[in-house]
């Protein structure tokens, strides 16, 4: 089996493509086995009290430290996660950025991005709920909205 890895700026997003010359058991072993690595990446585990919730990855608007936790936000709630920030960084799909020392956004979800007095404000689709952008990492987050395509 040969792996080959091919990096471009011009992608606009990670795909795995795989040939085989014929159908057998081992091709189907590495499928599941890429079904499953999608699927851990895809959910993640949110805690309200002693309720732990499966939290779809494209409903997260973003995660955000606050006394040493951190917490998943969605539109209608936040979710304590045993998860550091860093390690979500580390783990999370490319439509997640790193926007400041303690939060990390879903490019997908952002509605706008504004100026004020107080710093540059991010505001979310279908909810109240906005962010600051350290200045320090708002040049990668204009960068990438330039390259979304809608």
């Amino acid at each position: 089996m040969k792996i080959k890895v091919d990096i471009s700026s011009e992608y606009s997003g990670k795909e795995i493509i795989v040939r085989a010359p014929r159908d057998d058991e081992e091709l189907q072993d590495l499928l599941d086995k890429l079904k499953n690595i999608e699927n851990e990446i895809s959910h993640i585990n949110g805690y309200i009290g002693e309720t732990v919730y499966s939290i779809d990855l494209k409903d997260v608007l973003f995660f955000e430290t606050n006394d040493r936790n951190v917490y998943v936000h969605t539109t209608s709630n936040a979710f304590l996660t045993h998860y550091r920030l860093y390690e979500l960084e580390e783990n999370l799909p490319d439509n997640f950025l790193r926007i400041s020392k303690s939060s990390i956004l879903n490019l997908d979800e952002i509605i706008s991005l504004s100026r004020s007095v107080t710093g540059n404000l991010v505001q979310f689709r279908d909810t109240y709920k906005t962010l600051y952008v350290s200045r320090r990492y708002l040049k990668e987050l204009k960068n990438r909205l330039d390259q979304r395509k809608f």
